[in-house]
């Protein structure tokens, strides 16, 4: 059996500009519906090699949009379940750029602070599962190539070694690619 974890492209929202938190919230639900950038591209090519695999990808357009970049077809299926795991916002009084607002949220997130959003417990609860259904689909389709997100990429990999597979390569950067095979 063969996965294969591809981190979406480079979203065209994904800028850094210096936002407030209700600047940064209306940041994250632009994130959330960009597509893939005109000049964000696979280094190397994926259809050559991947294209004939079965192909599940999280359902925010960016992972739609580059599996279509990518193998020029779209995903087989298409899951909430392999969602990036939620951007926390927090309302905090001071500007500063996008992802710093990424990073100190997550890392209060991660620290337990709750809100109206995924809590870092449901997020590694929903990232062992999105991992356990891919290992089914393996289980049934032999090779899968998956089109995801960083952190949700990040969880899931360990739960794979976890399961037996060999992690062959790793990479988390925009159209990075992390090969697991039994």
């Amino acid at each position: 059996m063969r996965i294969i974890l591809v981190r979406h492209g480079r979203p065209e929202k994904s800028d850094n500009k210096r936002v407030n938190s209700a600047g940064f919230a209306n940041w994250v639900r632009n994130y959330n519906h960009s597509l893939v950038a005109d000049d964000s591209r696979p280094i190397t090519p994926l259809a050559a090699d991947y294209g004939d695999y079965f192909t599940v990808s999280s359902d925010l357009p960016r992972a739609i949009h580059s599996s279509w970049v990518a193998l020029n077809k779209y995903p087989d299926l298409q899951s909430d379940l392999f969602r990036e795991m939620d951007i926390p916002r927090f309302k905090l009084p001071f500007t500063m750029g996008s992802w710093s607002w990424v990073y100190l949220n997550r890392a209060l997130w991660m620290l337990g602070k709750k809100g109206r959003f995924e809590s870092y417990l449901e997020a590694r609860v929903r990232a062992k599962t999105a991992a356990m259904e891919l290992i089914k689909i393996a289980q049934r389709e032999e090779r899968v190539i998956v089109f995801a997100h960083g952190y949700l990429n990040l969880h899931m990999r360990k739960h794979f070694r976890k399961k037996g597979f060999k992690q062959m390569t790793k990479s988390s950067d925009y159209w990075g690619v992390s090969i697991f095979e039994t």
